[in-house]
């Protein structure tokens, strides 16, 4: 029998013996609070001030970081709790992985990624908002600013865009093309790895107008203004924004939105494609047989909040699509990303006669109820 219905109520508060198991609440609390106290000293430049005055005494951290001295010690310990300082004697320093991670310098850098989790913009701040179902899954995503910016950038770079360029470079037309086209480039991280592998290759990034100057700012600090463009535009303007023909077109987490028009979506971007050009789709799938492991539970709903309330379904049927649509040497390879598991679809275009697609639309979608919106898998 439950052991809520078995409390007596009125019992002496003595004889009271409290359940062993809250540990599992404290742990959920502490998490919160290690959280905070990591945000806000990343807003204060606490690490790189401990970085610059190395072994120090809590005072003399307190006053390089302009903090409350009565706190510092206790910061310090808690930080030591989890491995991101160190004691030496009476001093303190940051431990390698607090370097590595939470310093500015270095380039694994992800201090952007964790203060954008929890500014108030996020939509885990207000998670009672999207289950609520009171809004379409298309207002989960929230205004897009530097912070956003540099913290997918900063969640791409943990292996998804090495993966996505190993892919794309290992295809045999690779050294041969020339110009790019990336439909909602963002960071362009995929635009400048790809063009520092090709010397020859060009890129032009399309985005929307209020993301554009922080794309540019990606550009300039890998000092590639030289051979990426950026153009103002979006996946549903694309004859207005540019006539060119491309030898390489990629869309990253672009589809979410568009799964249940997947087929007419992609015809009219495969028009930009040059024969023997290449099309690369890196999106984020259902895990296969929808099977999602212990522990993955918080991933998954991260997953799902940046993928327009559910990931795609059936990465075979991309793969129709593409060789329905005049594609050949499709290739589907999987890949495991910061939010879990992901598929890169490539393909190179035959020179031919474009098909219909629209009977492959609805293979991106789990069963969805009356309302449109996609079941649980």
């Amino acid at each position: 029998m439950n052991k809520i219905a078995n409390v007596n109520l009125k019992k002496d508060l003595s004889k009271i013996e409290f359940p062993n198991e809250i540990s599992s609440i404290d742990s959920i609390m502490d998490g919160y609070k290690y959280y905070q106290m990591i945000s806000t000293a990343l807003k204060l430049g606490f690490f790189d001030k401990m970085i610059e005055i190395g072994l120090a005494s809590p005072r003399e951290i307190a006053e390089a970081a302009s903090a409350n001295g009565m706190f510092i010690r206790s910061i310090l310990s808690a930080l030591e709790d989890i491995d991101f300082v160190k004691s030496h004697g009476d001093g303190y320093m940051l431990t390698e992985q607090a370097e590595t991670f939470l310093s500015k310098k270095s380039r694994f850098y992800q201090g952007d990624l964790i203060m954008d989790l929890g500014r108030d913009e996020s939509p885990w701040n207000d998670l009672a908002k999207v289950l609520e179902r009171k809004e379409p899954p298309k207002l989960i995503q929230k205004e897009v600013d530097e912070l956003q910016i540099r913290s997918l950038a900063q969640q791409c770079i943990r292996g998804e865009v090495q993966n996505v360029i190993k892919g794309i470079v290992s295809r045999n037309e690779f050294p041969q093309h020339k110009k790019l086209l990336e439909i909602g480039g963002s960071h362009g991280l995929y635009s400048i790895g790809l063009c520092q592998e090709n010397n020859a290759l060009s890129a032009t990034i399309i985005e929307q107008e209020e993301v554009l100057p922080l794309t540019s700012a990606f550009v300039s600090e890998y000092r590639m203004g030289d051979k990426i463009t950026l153009q103002e535009g979006n996946i549903e303007n694309l004859k207005a924004v540019s006539e060119e023909k491309y030898d390489i077109i990629l869309l990253s987490h672009q589809l979410y939105q568009y799964r249940r028009e997947m087929g007419e979506t992609l015809e009219e971007i495969v028009k930009m494609l040059n024969p023997g050009g290449t099309m690369v789709l890196n999106h984020r799938f259902c895990s296969p047989q929808c099977d999602i492991k212990p522990g993955d539970g918080i991933r998954e709903i991260d997953r799902a909040l940046t993928s327009f309330g559910h990931p795609l379904c059936h990465p075979e049927g991309i793969k129709d699509v593409l060789e329905n649509t005049g594609f050949v040497n499709v290739s589907l390879i999987p890949h495991e990303t910061a939010l879990g598991y992901a598929v890169l679809c490539i393909g190179t275009k035959e020179d031919r006669t474009l098909q219909k697609t629209s009977d492959a639309k609805e293979t991106f979608v789990s069963d969805y109820s009356v309302n449109g919106e996609d079941k649980i898998c």
